[in-house]
């Protein structure tokens, strides 16, 4: 990896946890219009506008509402809002389905009352006949966060979450979460792993041909998250026709169009909402071409 990529990498990552700069530049026009090309709007019908339009286009889509470390009253407007997305989805006539981050429904307010809330969600996916992916976090979430897919899988409850194949410890949760009967997004990972990671880019790419051998396997629905064509070349074979692949809202759309072109079902993450610092600043710290988008959107060139 570049030198100046990898160190810009690293300080982007760390910026996107930092909470209070986040709101102060989320106030800014410059700062929504930096953006612009990755989050679709900042309200529901925004959301939805932007699923109708590639529905046509023949891409199926999971709508998130961006939003991560709340609790209280906060965490329960968040819980609200997927419920109302995923019901303003089925009056569209969509396939209901969003993805929720833990966190942002006070997973630091405890297990419990996470999953309470996750529950209110994946009751009302049930009731239009939906689904819900819970995103992978940090790390230290993870434990709490299959604890809770599990049980309400348990519970017969359209649910399923995302493995992060730069972590080591995704191999025994590949083997716990499949035996659960979770269903699985697969992708690189956009958090920092910490000691857990399993070395560089390549033992990375690695790593997730592994893991989507053995989700492959499982015979569980598999969505593969990523934009690498190599990586998605190589699965095609086996996974084409069987798996979703998943990539993200302005990103990549050449490669949305080929696949779908070669018969590949293809689903595209749109996230939403005036919460979109975190997520922002992971996209840039993904790809090179994606801070260079940015970049040239701030300076005007």
């Amino acid at each position: 990896m570049n030198p100046i990529f990898s160190a810009s990498r690293w300080v982007l990552l760390r910026m996107s946890r930092a909470g209070s700069l986040g709101h102060l530049v989320e106030r800014t026009a410059w700062g929504r219009r930096s953006v612009q090309r990755f989050v679709a709007g900042d309200t529901i019908a925004a959301a939805v506008a932007s699923a109708e339009e590639m529905k046509q286009r023949g891409f199926l889509v999971t709508l998130d509402r961006l939003g991560e470390a709340s609790s209280g009253a906060r965490a329960d407007a968040y819980m609200r809002d997927a419920v109302e997305l995923l019901r303003a989805q089925a009056v569209a006539g969509l396939e209901p389905n969003v993805s929720v981050k833990l966190t942002a429904i006070g997973l630091a307010e405890g297990t419990d009352v996470a999953a309470r809330r996750l529950d209110e969600i994946v009751g009302a996916a049930q009731s239009v006949r939906g689904f819900v992916r819970v995103d992978a976090e940090h790390a230290a979430s993870l434990d709490q966060l299959h604890e809770i897919v599990i049980a309400a899988r348990a519970k017969g409850l359209p649910v399923g979450t995302v493995l992060q194949a730069n972590m080591q410890r995704s191999v025994r949760d590949a083997a716990r979460l499949t035996a659960a009967g979770v269903p699985l997004r697969l992708v690189k990972g956009a958090y920092d792993p910490g000691a857990d990671g399993v070395g560089d880019m390549r033992a990375v790419d690695a790593a997730y041909l592994q893991l989507a051998e053995v989700l492959l396997n499982a015979g569980l629905p598999l969505a593969l998250g990523t934009h690498d064509d190599a990586i998605l070349d190589a699965l095609a074979p086996r996974a084409r026709g069987v798996a979703e692949a998943q990539l993200l809202f302005g990103v990549r759309s050449d490669l949305a169009g080929r696949l779908r072109t070669d018969g590949w079902r293809v689903r595209i993450y749109t996230p939403y909402g005036p919460d979109w610092w975190p997520y922002a600043l992971r996209r840039m710290a993904e790809r090179p071409a994606n801070l260079r988008f940015v970049l040239r959107s701030l300076f005007g060139r």
